[in-house]
């Protein structure tokens, strides 16, 4: 009975996982069809006229991201079919014995779901590359709208019959703005509401002026008076102005916010101009946003916390530009909206403000004058935070400036207005984006400084390591100002955000060039993953070095070498991890291994030399850090041995860089290989007046009385020879460090020259007699050498 229930639990559990199955794989075809379908429906509509491309677009990418994640699942089960039909094998050849029917039934079954699952893959592939085919069919349309947007050629501005064109398109949009504010005031005063709107709205009116003028005012008192004493740093400056900044923007919105909530609560705005109030709001609230960074950046009557070193002279003509350029901008959207929403002749009223823009904002890029950018003289010698060379390139940028605008206006005059907009907005627009992202980099490059532990005393780090931290701070701060800016100023050239939006997102989770696959998400995490194991490796290098050795007895060079494996550990580890990361197959290593065997076999031939022999240093160690050897490029203490060269400090501190290979393959004198004991030997010679015997027995003596000098191995007394003006005697003895053996001979020398001084033996030098011969030349002279002593 148990078995029965038992087999029936498992038929049970069959049907139902084939059920399962069943049921999966038709959702699967469901969908596949189902996008097939969608896609068709998509490729009719972008060849119809007006359709909506940006729309189009973001459905079809949709559809793409679908397809690829409902692939992965089909493209996983047919790798795991053909890995098991490649474990079962190729099957019998034709005229060999047939396979057993148990292998012969599951290859089949195999090879039939690996038809089945490939045919729903290639179908689902199908798909991807049609969505794929319509984004870049849509794009195209796209780019070629843009253009033809941007290049259309309307009538001139200079004919007369523009001007009546413009002139009735204006009072047309002014009459229907001002018809909208007469109805809502008409609505207010029939619901009894005039009184009470007057009074919120005044109410509002004077707390915004109090918040604005008085309140602002006192803020900014305050930040002059804590400032006043402080010595005006480049990292200081920079946040002074951001403190300046914030006090005078900060009371003008919670006014401006005042004002709109007022008007909210009165009825305005309605349905039908909510996004012109938006507008209006908007800009409004960049012009204060800008008021408050002009005035802070160039610090009107305190010169000394300005942070752009321009002339005083300079500041309020810049202020009186950027105000205006931001005016202007924000004009030119309300009349944008006013043309769509409120205006029956749309096309006429955006022609009259793109034109008017076009033509001022180009004439005010014309009146912005190099002195305007002048640094100041007195600001010349002092350490600064914004560099000269920034301020030269932003001279530069007139030039660019007044050459856009002369085209811009020019282009207005021949009938091209769109292009004349689109030239000086884009143009004011990138300026803006651009001040912005300086002012952040600029902001986290002093916010650096300001964590510096001599923050109040100096300017930038003294300390080259300070320095070089800094600077690779500064470089990742400029990185990521420079990823910052490229998405916005591509939504500034005209790209659609959803199409910013989609390239960040491909070239962060990855995009595809030929068979290779890019992903900066990759890159980042296995460098990540790389730096991170690495600095693990050091942090083990270090607890080995300062906690494990000093608690051994293991020798200092074979520590060094035990330090430098583990760091070759370390780095192999971490390439490792960065590689599979970055989705390489470590299998293929062999392959790029064999064919760096030719590179290497030809031109990388000495560098594997040498890093083979660093390896052979570090295990068989014939060498040692803090050796003494002698090699024949130079005799000195081995401070570090690398993969590629060894290095070797001589007695004048100079430096020998040595390669590895040069020290395995030649002969190399090693001082202190096993031990440090070594002999020292001092030469004497004597009169031929002296006693051998006595000579012999003071330098007995003077051994025996040297501190260094050991007992054993004893030392060695000698009568070398007979010299040409002495008799020659060593000796010979071992001392425990053979780095003191210089001090060891000096100090012997001297004790055997009292000794031989108080025994009064005398030590002879070479004499020579000159004969010079009075009846020849006097440059004839005849030298001979006299072999007796004095």
């Amino acid at each position: 009975m148990t078995r029965f229930i038992l087999a029936l639990c498992a038929i049970i559990a069959g049907l139902h996982s084939v059920c399962f199955a069943q049921s999966n794989l038709d959702a699967i075809r469901a969908g596949i069809d189902q996008r097939s379908q969608e896609l068709r429906i998509i490729s009719a509509q972008v060849r119809t006229e007006g359709a909506d491309l940006v729309t189009l677009r973001s459905q079809t990418r949709d559809l793409q991201r679908e397809a690829e994640t409902r692939t992965a699942p089909l493209r996983d089960q047919v790798a795991e079919i053909r890995a098991d039909l490649q474990r079962l094998g190729d099957p019998p050849a034709e005229g060999l014995p047939p396979e057993l029917p148990d292998i012969a039934a599951e290859r089949l079954r195999l090879s039939e779901a690996l038809a089945f699952y490939d045919g729903y893959l290639r179908q689902s592939d199908l798909n991807i590359a049609e969505a794929e085919r319509l984004v870049e069919e849509i794009s195209a349309l796209r780019e070629a709208l843009f253009y033809q947007q941007l290049f259309a050629r309307d009538a001139s501005p200079l004919l007369p019959a523009s001007w009546q064109e413009y002139w009735d398109a204006t009072v047309e949009g002014s009459e229907t703005v001002w018809r909208s504010f007469a109805d809502w005031k008409s609505q207010l005063r029939a619901d009894g509401r005039i009184g009470p709107a007057l009074i919120s709205l005044t109410l509002s009116v004077v707390l915004a002026l109090a918040l604005f003028l008085p309140i602002r005012r006192r803020l900014d008192r305050e930040v002059t008076k804590r400032i006043a004493k402080a010595e005006p740093l480049p990292s200081r400056r920079v946040l002074v102005a951001a403190a300046r900044a914030s006090a005078r923007v900060i009371p003008g919105l919670i006014g401006l916010y005042i004002i709109r909530e007022a008007l909210r609560l009165n009825g305005v705005p309605d349905a039908d101009s909510e996004d012109l109030f938006n507008i209006i709001w908007f800009s409004i609230a960049a012009l204060l946003l800008v008021d408050g960074a002009i005035v802070a950046a160039f610090s009107f009557g305190q010169p000394q916390w300005r942070v752009l070193p321009v002339k005083a002279s300079s500041g309020p003509q810049l202020r009186f530009a950027l105000i205006a350029a931001v005016v202007m901008l924000g004009i030119d959207r309300v009349l944008a909206k006013v043309a769509i929403d409120f205006s029956n002749e749309a096309a006429a009223l955006t022609s009259l403000h793109s034109m008017s823009t076009a033509i001022l904002a180009g004439l005010l890029l014309f009146l912005c004058r190099r002195t305007l950018w002048e640094v100041d003289p007195s600001r010349q010698t002092q350490s600064d935070s914004t560099p000269h060379s920034e301020m030269k390139a932003i001279r530069r940028t007139r030039h660019i400036g007044r050459f856009v605008a002369f085209t811009a206006i020019l282009a207005v005059i021949l009938g091209y207005i769109t292009l004349g907009h689109f030239l000086t907005t884009r143009l004011f627009g990138l300026a803006a984006l651009v001040t912005v992202i300086w002012v952040l980099r600029a902001f986290l490059r002093e916010g650096i400084r300001l964590f510096d532990r001599k923050f109040s005393s100096i300017s930038k780090p003294e300390n080259e390591q300070e320095n070089l931290l800094y600077f690779w701070l500064s470089l990742s701060i400029d990185v990521v100002a420079l990823l910052a800016f490229i998405p916005p100023a591509f939504i500034l050239l005209g790209a659609d955000w959803l199409d910013v939006r989609d390239g960040v997102a491909d070239a962060f989770f990855g995009f595809d060039i030929g068979s290779v696959r890019i992903s900066v998400a990759n890159i980042l995490t296995a460098i990540a993953l790389f730096v991170g194991v690495m600095y693990v490796t050091r942090l083990f290098q270090k607890a080995a070095e300062t906690r494990i050795f000093p608690q051994s007895r293991i020798d200092i060079g074979v520590q060094n070498s035990l330090r430098t494996l583990m760091g070759y550990i370390g780095l192999i580890i971490a390439f490792t991890i960065g590689v599979s990361t970055l989705g390489f197959d470590l299998s293929n290593l062999a392959i790029i291994a064999g064919a760096l065997s030719v590179g290497i076999g030809f031109g990388l031939q000495s560098i594997v030399n040498n890093f083979v022999s660093g390896l052979i240093l570090l295990f068989e160690r014939p060498i040692k850090v803090g050796d003494w050897i002698v090699t024949s490029s130079g005799e000195g203490y081995v401070k570090r041995i690398s993969v590629r060269s060894t290095e070797i400090e001589t007695f004048d501190r100079s430096s020998v860089i040595v390669p590895n290979s040069e020290l395995i393959s030649s002969a190399v004198t090693n001082w202190t290989h096993k031990d440090k004991i070594g002999r020292v030997i001092v030469p004497v010679g004597v009169s031929y007046n002296a006693d051998p015997e006595q000579v012999l027995q003071i330098l007995a003596d003077v051994a025996r009385e040297d501190p260094l000098i050991l007992d054993y191995p004893a030392p060695l007394l000698t009568f070398n020879d007979f010299g040409d003006s002495s008799l020659n005697f060593e000796l010979r003895g071992f001392i425990n460090d053979i780095n003191s053996s210089l001090s060891t001979r000096t100090r012997l020398r001297v004790a055997i020259f009292k000794k031989l001084k108080e025994a009064n033996i005398e030590i002879p030098f070479p004499q020579r007699d000159l004969h010079i011969r009075s009846n020849v030349d006097h440059s004839n002279v005849q030298e001979t050498n006299n072999q007796s002593t004095t």
